[in-house]
């Protein structure tokens, strides 16, 4: 698949998604597709270049910030509860399961981001229990959230943990397979443009429900608000990372495990309050998408800039 034609299957994929909402049905394929992505990547990973950096520290802290330093700002500025638990779930979300399969359509280490997202997910993972309660001026979350997040944990834990199993028995089998992640790419590619079309399908069931009461004005207030967010992870994580991973840090700040956040503001804050993580899903990828152009365009220009070098050498 030619490098310019990525960007605008992401773009065609939301525009499927808006138009058929009745794909939504098929959201309990998302995971296989994340786990056939990350199989794919991790047949390619070199686990001794896994470490962690000052970057990923950092990271993690503003991970948590983003997200509790968020709803202060957003409660000190509006007495809207709702928009500014929008910002607390969509900013608390870790790094997405799928990003380090992303990272070579965008040049980009997957080793770095495989650590990142370990070290972001626990750290949500374990901070959550605390944090949602003091976002919701409760003493407890009860026992619903431990329903809740055992699930998540469940979810995560077997989308990430299963494909590195079989990846690795999988390369001490047949040692070639290694090659298999460059050689695919353009199969792990439809496999995330898939995933966007349905995540899209979803969000747009979503919006569409009368019963979750999204109107045109708390759509644009918590869309604009989750589109800041997005912007500032990628921005701060570009700017936080070392000079090598740069790239890296911003997409592993950036990219986030939104369906984990969905389940627990549902849960817990309602429909209108699940709108922000909801939102950052199209922000993420159309960022994405950005990107891959940048990359198809940087492809271009050194080809040529090589055709000229030989035509001048001749």
């Amino acid at each position: 698949m030619s490098a310019t034609i990525r960007p605008l299957a992401l773009l065609a994929a939301f525009v499927v998604g808006w138009l058929v909402p009745q794909g939504a049905v098929l959201s309990p394929l998302i995971p296989w597709f994340v786990g056939f992505m990350l199989f794919m990547t991790f047949l390619g990973l070199n686990v001794h270049k896994m470490a962690i950096r000052r970057s990923h520290l950092l990271i993690v802290a503003l991970n948590l910030l983003m997200g509790t330093c968020g709803y202060k700002f957003v409660s000190a500025v509006s007495s809207d509860q709702t928009l500014a638990l929008a910002v607390f779930f969509t900013g608390m979300a870790p790094t997405a399961t799928a990003a380090p399969a992303i990272a070579g359509f965008l040049k980009k280490e997957a080793e770095y981001i495989v650590t990142g997202l370990l070290l972001t997910t626990g750290a949500v993972m374990a901070t959550l229990p605390f944090l949602i309660p003091w976002a919701l001026g409760k003493e407890s979350a009860g026992g619903e959230f431990f329903a809740a997040f055992l699930s998540v944990a469940k979810s995560v834990g077997l989308t990430m943990v299963l494909p590195i199993a079989l990846a690795r028995i999988w390369r001490v089998v047949w040692p070639n397979s290694k090659t298999w992640t460059k050689r695919c790419k353009n199969l792990t590619f439809a496999a995330w443009t898939l995933m966007v079309t349905i995540i899209a399908c979803r969000a747009s069931a979503f919006i569409r429900d009368p019963a979750n009461g999204v109107g045109p004005a708390i759509l644009l207030h918590v869309g604009v608000a989750s589109l800041v967010v997005c912007a500032l992870n990628f921005t701060i994580g570009y700017w936080i990372g070392e000079k090598n991973w740069r790239g890296e840090s911003s997409q592993t700040l950036g990219q986030k495990n939104t369906g984990a956040m969905i389940v627990f503001a549902s849960l817990y804050a309602g429909p209108l309050v699940a709108l922000g993580p909801t939102t950052y899903v199209l922000w993420h990828n159309l960022w994405n998408a950005a990107q891959l152009a940048r990359v198809s365009a940087g492809g271009r220009k050194e080809t040529e800039s090589s055709k000229t070098s030989t035509t001048d050498a001749q």
